[in-house]
């Protein structure tokens, strides 16, 4: 009887518990979690803040019990694991040590809150997990916040400006980048992006890098910038990232950069020792790196192949490309690919319409980078002819997509420089 331990349990560590589940049913399967509850989906912490979904809507594989029941799993709950000696695959944790046939690394990642003066301070909210969202919903709905204030505009951090223009309550977004969404948008599609924050009132400062926040004789917040800015809030809700959560790998002998690094089986460097999710950095087909590629869909699927594996069923984690893509206050936005990869000798395709913005960059046969907006519908069958113009850039795009596109009034040049041809 084989035993598995699963040290996390995310959307990683849940998909390969079921697919262990599935291919060796009288396994042992062993879950240690530093948390009570269910795998919480991140992304949908501030749909559950502006009253969009339930509590139980942020767990959306059911309870930790109802899971355990299910899947007939022993869950360690709110014990963590503290290390691990690989080569003998076996973990530690306070007060005692256990060893595996198998291990699986999926302790994902958590939100960064840098070393700044007074982000400890009441009233400071970070957004990552379902007990941060609580918290957040309980002050906005006491009615207290007349003014909000979010730094960084990363993904989580518009969806925090949009639950609290959707409350009205006035709003400042600031950034230390010169963009909003640099590590994904062209400066052309940020400044669009920008202008539609700001015909809904809200106010966008970037370049403003964080110095310190402090606290008013009134009770109210100031975020101090290097430059001597100060924007002034009842709540300032921090949104600048996140680190990977493996700190209990140091010294391990794991191999890391950051996360922890594998192949397309999702195996670390020591046999019987696999990393899924958002704590690992997988193969990125565009850059030939591995790179970390923090979203949900990537999250479950790198666990799912990982349990494959680890139950003696070969599966490779297929395509893994940049994907960026934020939807709020009616408006979408997505970038595929690399923004960083861009250079001034590539190919820029740009267009606008009353619907969309496009802006697209290849080298070559190759796309470098996409950025769309207001292409909802459309994105998944343009990040597959991403792909494609990696994998197989001679092929170009197939009749099928092309008239996809096409039917939703995509243009011919766009077309065009995804690899199709016009058709009449």
């Amino acid at each position: 009887m084989n035993k598995y331990a699963i040290i996390g349990f995310g959307g990683a560590g849940y998909q390969a518990a079921k697919e262990i589940r599935r291919l060796d049913p009288e396994a042992v399967i062993d879950v240690y979690s530093d948390t009570d509850t269910g795998p919480c989906n991140p992304m949908l912490t501030t749909y559950y803040v502006k009253n969009a979904i339930p509590y139980e809507a942020l767990f959306p594989f059911g309870s930790l019990e109802d899971i355990r029941r299910d899947l007939r799993l022993q869950v360690h709950a709110n014990r963590p694991v503290t290390g691990l000696v690989p080569g003998e695959r076996k973990i530690l944790f306070d007060g005692g040590e256990a060893s595996y046939d198998r291990i699986l690394i999926s302790t994902g990642a958590s939100a960064v809150m840098p070393p700044i003066p007074g982000l400890d301070l009441p009233g400071v909210f970070k957004m990552r997990t379902a007990r941060d969202a609580v918290q957040l919903k309980k002050r906005l709905d006491s009615g207290e916040i007349k003014s909000g204030l979010v730094i960084g505009a990363s993904w989580v951090g518009i969806k925090i400006v949009e639950d609290l223009v959707e409350r009205e309550i006035p709003c400042t977004l600031v950034d230390g980048a010169p963009w909003m969404f640099c590590v994904a948008a062209f400066e052309e599609t940020a400044l669009r992006a920008q202008r539609d924050l700001e015909s809904k009132g809200v106010r966008v400062a970037c370049g403003q890098m964080l110095d310190h926040i402090e606290r008013e004789p009134d009770g109210r917040l100031t975020a101090v910038m290097r430059g001597g800015d100060r924007f002034t809030a009842d709540t300032v809700a921090v949104c600048i990232g996140v680190k990977m959560n493996t700190g209990f790998l140091r010294d391990s002998g794991v191999a890391m950069n950051r996360g922890v690094l594998v192949h397309r089986r999702m195996r670390t460097n020591f046999e019987g020792v696999y990393a899924a999710g958002d704590c690992c950095k997988a193969l990125d087909i565009q850059s030939g790196t591995h790179r970390n590629i923090g979203v949900w869909y990537n999250a479950n699927r790198l666990g799912a192949v990982a349990g494959a594996n680890m139950a003696g069923c070969p599966a490779e984690f297929d395509a893994n490309v940049l994907v960026n893509l934020a939807h709020y206050l009616d408006y979408d936005f997505i970038s595929i690919g690399d923004v960083s990869a861009c250079g001034p000798e590539d190919e820029v395709y740009e267009y606008e319409d009353e619907k969309y913005y496009i802006r697209a960059v290849r080298s070559g046969k190759q796309i470098k980078c996409i950025n769309m907006t207001g292409t909802a519908d459309s994105n998944g069958i343009v990040k597959n002819a991403f792909i494609k113009s990696i994998e197989a850039p001679e092929a170009g795009l197939d009749i099928k997509t092309i008239c996809f596109l096409k039917g939703k009034g995509f243009p011919d040049g766009f077309i065009n420089f995804l690899g199709g041809k016009s058709l009449d």
